[in-house]
């Protein structure tokens, strides 16, 4: 499966985070920091997301995920913004994707899934129309979160700004009416 390709497709159809100062803050934070020490996950769990964002956008000609600190600035993010409520759902919902994970591989830890394992997850749950139990529903709502916060953050990131969207620094020229093709080369347009 080319996730690149699909990252344009899932990308119109989802919410952008809204680029306030305190979320380029937030960015320049984890862009600049050498090491990192998670704010709402806990290093277990940051672990897992870190490698599930890899698996939905891997290093390939431009930097994957872990590259380009998208995971920390997730970390950061729904410490900083979401709300209480927002904040135990995604931890119940982390908790039964686990679960799920574990009962599905013999009770391995999470730490010890494969690539090739978590990669089976994310396509059952996140292509599948089988899923039956409540807490597969939860732990698929899990994994949809994540690919939106993990493609939002990808999109606001300032290298794939600058240098894999469309970009123009501001003041920039103002063109009504011009074909995306003919403006940018079919790219879309960088929210820096």
């Amino acid at each position: 499966m080319d996730r690149r390709k699909a990252l344009g497709n899932i990308g119109k159809g989802i919410g952008t985070i809204i680029v306030t100062p305190s979320i380029v803050s937030i960015f320049q934070r984890c862009q600049s920091s050498k090491t990192f020490n998670p704010t709402f996950f806990k290093s277990e769990d940051f672990n897992l997301i870190s490698r599930l964002m890899e698996i939905i956008i891997p290093k390939t000609d431009i930097p994957g995920a872990i590259e380009l600190k998208l995971p920390e600035f997730v970390d950061n993010y729904i410490d900083a913004v979401w709300d209480k409520k927002s904040k135990e759902n995604i931890n119940k919902s982390l908790k039964l994707f686990k679960d799920v994970a574990k009962t599905k591989f013999g009770q391995k830890p999470t730490r010890d899934l494969t690539f090739d394992e978590l990669d089976k997850l994310l396509d059952k749950f996140l292509k599948s129309k089988d899923i039956n139990s409540d807490e597969e529903k939860i732990a698929a709502s899990f994994t949809t979160e994540l690919r939106n916060l993990t493609i939002n953050a990808f999109r606001t990131n300032e290298y794939i700004g600058e240098n894999v969207l469309a970009y123009q620094p501001v003041p920039g020229k103002n063109v009504g009416c011009v074909d995306l093709d003919e403006a940018t080369g079919g790219k879309a347009w960088s929210l820096q």
